[in-house]
């Protein structure tokens, strides 16, 4: 192991002795990337670190040199988990639809959206209690709800309500304004536009560009990034309707022209795909490379950063 290389100290707690190992030294490789001591391989299915290092080492016992040459840390995320976990984890965080509305509830994750039938002025008279998801999650700069579960029989249109369960088991309509610009108290709105959560918009791309309305600016909290571009500026303003978001709504999916979507998925995924190819240590330069690093660890330094070079 990694560890047995370590220099140890003692130290005195409570009148007893105590070897530890100095865990805080860290070891790196400096020059993996277009090195001829590293070859690039694909992680197969299910395929451990251990696995690994019995494929091209004969052993189990250089797993922890596969993890260092490639700086994996947190071994659990940060391995190939294959396709199995993979699918697994896509279901849990991608499952479910994206509903886009023209209002800014204060929606929380565990309210429910049912399906209004009918109103009077700006409230709902009228519910259809068979027709309803659970809420998960609001994003309210792209005013994007994820909806999982229930009946959603939901079409774009449909006017909803947003209830949130009580301790007393009740469940209580949420009021909010209608719009941004004289608002006007109401318990509903309308669904503009609807699509799977996996497929879902999370930001536009204009070359290399993340393209940013300026209403984007005007949410509490949210810092923008450097490499943003702005369109319409002049148009936004703080009028949710005309803004790129809305326009991608209501225009049922189709970005703004010269831009194009990108999904919460397209990340996620890029980073599983990247997981799965890493850098072997070719085994002749093994027993080298071991003796590198016992004799960078033999210092007197605690919390010393070494970095290998070959």
């Amino acid at each position: 192991m990694l560890f047995d290389n370590y220099e140890t100290f003692i130290y005195e707690l409570y009148g007893r002795k105590i070897t530890l190992t100095d865990i805080f030294n860290n070891i790196s490789f400096s020059n993996v990337e277009n090195n001829n001591a590293f070859f690039d391989y694909y992680i197969q299915e299910g395929e451990s670190p251990e696995a690994v290092s019995a494929r091209f080492y004969g052993t189990t016992s250089y797993s922890w040199l596969v993890l260092l040459v490639n700086n994996i840390i947190d071994r659990k995320n940060d391995w190939f988990e294959g396709q199995t976990e993979f699918a697994r984890k896509r279901d849990l965080n991608f499952g479910g639809t994206a509903y886009y509305i023209p209002s800014l509830p204060d929606i929380q994750s565990g309210d429910v959206m049912v399906k209004v039938t009918g109103t009077d002025g700006n409230f709902a008279t009228v519910v259809d209690e068979t027709t309803y998801t659970h809420i998960t999650s609001f994003d309210p700069i792209l005013r994007k709800i994820r909806g999982v579960c229930g009946n959603p029989e939901f079409i774009s249109g449909d006017n909803v309500i947003f209830g949130r369960l009580q301790s007393n088991g009740s469940v209580v309509p949420l009021q909010f304004n209608n719009k941004q610009e004289t608002p006007e108290l109401t318990d509903y709105t309308n669904i503009i536009y609807s699509e799977p959560y996996i497929q879902s918009l999370d930001y536009f791309l204009t070359g290399n560009n993340v393209v940013i309305d300026a209403y984007k600016n005007g949410i509490t909290g949210y810092t923008v990034p450097t490499d943003v571009t702005y369109l319409q500026v002049g148009e936004t303003g703080d009028n949710f309707a005309v803004t790129n978001l809305y326009r991608y709504g209501a225009s049922g999916g189709i970005p703004f022209p010269g831009t194009f979507k990108q999904t919460l998925f397209t990340e996620y995924n890029d980073k599983y795909l990247k997981k799965q190819k890493i850098k072997i240590l070719r085994k002749e330069y093994l027993s080298s490379v071991l003796t590198l690093i016992k004799n960078s660890l033999q210092s007197n330094e605690i919390g010393k950063v070494f970095k290998i070079t070959i």
